[in-house]
């Protein structure tokens, strides 16, 4: 069965939105009514900006697979998709490169739309989805004002979210939001997340990101840095500490060195029980329990394999917030790592209310 393609058409109307004072404006739901299968069920914008101004987008524009009908359509859908993806890509190519242009004019900063991807997936938690993810990178997106990174000015003419669609912005590394312009339907760290349908005036959404604040570096205090050299004088270093001291340590020095041979008197009897047992049958443990209820060997594990070991143990899903207090990260670190997993296919993200919640990919 032929299936026109839906996806690009929607996300031209949907993105088609992005500089409403330069673009006719139009619904991506009359664009969806128009068309027949596969039919949309919503679509969720994800914008990771950073601290130099360029953002990542992410549209995954997704149909639920509820009836068998509806999983037959989209498995013909995906055939033809990825046999040829280039219609697909093509059409939404050209028009974010002229969206992009027509910023670029309008703001003033010079812009570039590039590294353009797309995909489609069927995800399984907790529900059935056919997706199509779309991906790019926009070069100056947002403005660096007093320090802050500032999202808003290429937003002229408003923007546009139909019902059931979920626009998020995400914060650059290490840095906070200050300010949000309307009131986020939800913030978690450095997220915030609007549901349509949502109708923003000009320039809106605003969202003002300013550097996070550094820890208090150890070595300074109220007065200035903490100086740890010796004390200078007219005299040696040893002068300065005076007879007393010097007594003092040479009796710690005699000490220390009383206490080394007594241990490694200690250690080598021990050792010679330790090899027997071990010849006697008794194993010794080759690696250590993870907090997780995995097991790590002397190399160190990366972020994503913590991540894997931490969902196995909890039945292969888990909501974002929990992994973040888990290992206790930032939710600005937590969201790149869980993003980058999600890229490689290694666990799947849903957004089910104001939560992400992240399972394992089947595969794994």
């Amino acid at each position: 069965m032929a299936i026109p393609r839906v996806a690009p058409l929607l996300l031209v109307a949907f993105l088609g939105l992005l500089v409403g004072g330069l673009l006719v404006p139009m619904s991506a739901g009359d664009a969806v009514a128009q068309q027949s299968q596969p039919d949309v069920d919503n679509t969720v914008t994800r914008i990771e900006v950073n601290e130099n101004g360029s953002a990542h987008w992410t549209i995954q524009i997704r149909t639920r697979l509820d009836t068998e009908q509806r999983e037959d359509e989209y498995a013909a859908f995906q055939e033809q998709f990825r046999d040829n993806t280039t219609q697909y890509l093509g059409p939404f190519q050209t028009r974010m490169q002229g969206t992009v242009a027509d910023a670029a004019n309008a703001t003033g900063r010079q812009m570039r739309a590039t590294n353009f991807t797309a995909s489609t997936s069927v995800q399984e938690v907790p529900r059935q989805w056919g997706i199509v993810t779309y991906e790019f990178t926009w070069t100056n997106f947002a403005a660096q004002q007093n320090g802050q990174v500032v999202v808003g000015d290429v937003f002229q003419g408003g923007f546009f979210i139909a019902e059931s669609d979920t626009l998020e912005i995400i914060a650059p590394m290490d840095h906070e939001i200050v300010r949000t312009d309307p009131q986020p339907d939800s913030q978690e760290g450095d997220m915030v997340a609007w549901d349509g349908r949502e109708d923003f005036d000009d320039t809106n959404p605003t969202v003002v990101f300013a550097p996070a604040p550094n820890q208090t570096d150890a070595t300074t205090d109220s007065d200035g840095p903490i100086d740890s050299s010796p004390p200078t004088g007219d005299g040696s270093f040893l002068d300065t500490l005076g007879l007393p001291v010097l007594v003092l340590l040479i009796v710690i020095g005699l000490v220390g060195i009383v206490a080394a041979v007594m241990y490694r008197r200690r250690s080598s009897g021990t050792s010679g029980q330790g090899a027997a047992a071990t010849e006697a049958g008794e194993s010794q443990p080759s690696t250590q329990q993870t907090a997780s209820g995995g097991t790590a060997s002397g190399a160190a594990m990366t972020d994503e394999e913590r991540v894997i070991d931490l969902l196995e143990a909890n039945d292969g899903r888990m909501r974002q917030a929990e992994i973040a207090e888990e290992f206790d990260w930032s939710a600005s670190k937590t969201s790149r790592v869980i993003g980058n997993m999600a890229d490689e296919d290694s666990v799947e993200k849903l957004r089910i209310g104001r939560e992400n919640l992240v399972a394992l990919n089947d595969d794994q």
